[in-house]
């Protein structure tokens, strides 16, 4: 089928529709669902490791594996095929997505060469999909074959880092990974990169995925109160952090979608939904922290920490993602968030330094922030507007 002109993405790629009846939204719900496994594991691991180095090591794992998934998303939307090598390829990325989530945890602690030999599977696969667009007629071609070099040096470096010892090999592995991200933008560069129907499935698709870090929140707080007696701070923590974990869910699909994608900011809005995902999951590993504490407990100073800074710059983020929407004027809702922010940041501050507050009274106060704002939110957003894409079209 010939792409019609509404599909026509030049310099950049270009769309090819195809008919699948549909079979591709059932892949990409089904790529999704992969990764509530994948994150659950990355939780885990983080509860389980030093709270400092540990965990920034994991995150640095979940960072590169939702490269993989962003890359990924964008490719199959742009391209649109469906046929069997390509799903052949998707259960690939499964797999060794779920590996690598899996030896996140053991990395931390021994050789990380499995992990990045790992990663250098879902950059080649990440490659061959661009590589079969490279030969078809598809008017990407040549973006596609440019794109499919630049995921293939990428994960040249990451098997040449595994056959050389620390630090140089993170050195290594880290120069693999800017070369896949850096090279994507600069390919794209100066492209129309939304067309009819990009905006709708870009939002789609992130928004999918935050659904999937409130769930996982969920999940884990819920796991980690499972297989003991029901006590009070169990509860407690539960009644929280689902609080919590819906207002912050409210707050983003109430604001966010409905926002639109500046598309001279698209790149930002995308790195600042990574960022806000990675608060949220945060959330969810200081939550189950809280569990086995006593009501009347001080809140022990690393989990003051744990807890409210993740909150903090999810809400600064929701303020960069207003900048980066087409919602105008900005101030309103973004003054709002940064606001919030401070807030939840006093609460930390507060917990930290007085003595009387202890669980009974900062788990409510932190809650009470993130509804207040749910409610405010639904004021202010009567002070603006979302203008139309024409407005915001790239030149």
């Amino acid at each position: 089928m010939e792409p019609s002109a509404d599909d026509q993405h030049e310099p950049g790629l270009v769309t090819s529709p195809t008919d699948d009846h549909g079979l591709s939204n059932w892949v990409a719900l089904f790529y999704d669902l992969v990764f509530v496994a994948a994150i659950l594991i990355f939780t885990k691991g983080i509860e389980d490791v030093h709270p400092t180095t540990g965990a920034f090591w994991i995150v640095g794992v979940f960072v590169a594996a939702w490269w993989i998934w962003y890359s990924t998303t964008l490719l199959v939307h742009r391209i649109q095929v469906a046929d069997v090598v390509h799903r052949m390829l998707l259960l690939f990325q499964m797999l060794v997505i779920v590996l690598m989530a899996m030896e996140a945890r053991v990395s931390v602690d021994d050789d990380s060469a499995l992990l990045g030999f790992e990663f250098a599977l879902l950059l080649v696969s990440v490659s061959v999909m661009y590589l079969r667009a490279w030969r078809t007629s598809n008017p990407a071609a040549r973006a596609a074959g440019q794109l499919a070099a630049v995921n293939g040096v990428a994960a040249l470096c990451f098997l040449l880092g595994i056959t050389v010892g620390e630090p140089l090999r993170l050195a290594i592995f880290v120069t693999g990974l800017l070369i896949s991200v850096v090279g994507t933008a600069i390919v794209w560069h100066g492209a129309v990169v939304f067309a009819t129907g990009d905006e709708a499935h870009y939002i789609e698709r992130m928004a999918a995925f935050t659904l999937i870090v409130c769930g996982e929140a969920f999940i884990e707080n819920a796991l980690a109160v499972s297989g003991a007696t029901i006590s009070t701070i169990d509860l407690g923590s539960l009644v929280f952090e689902f609080v919590l974990v819906f207002a912050l869910f409210s707050t983003y699909f109430e604001d966010i979608p409905p926002a639109g994608i500046n598309p001279r900011r698209f790149r930002s809005w995308s790195g600042l939904h990574l960022v806000m995902q990675i608060c949220i999951a945060a959330t969810a590993v200081s939550a189950t922290k809280l569990v086995g504490h006593a009501l009347g407990e001080r809140v022990p100073n690393d989990e003051i920490l744990r807890l409210t800074v993740p909150l903090v710059i999810f809400y600064l983020a929701l303020s960069g993602l207003d900048v980066c929407s087409r919602r105008r004027p900005v101030a309103p809702l973004a003054t709002l968030h940064l606001v919030t922010a401070g807030a939840v940041g006093v609460v930390g501050v507060l917990a930290w330094y007085v003595p009387q507050i202890h669980l009974a009274e900062a788990l409510p106060l932190i809650d009470v922030v993130a509804v207040a704002h749910l409610i405010a939110a639904s004021k202010v957003r009567r002070l603006t507007e979302v203008l139309d894409p024409a407005v915001f079209a790239v030149a």
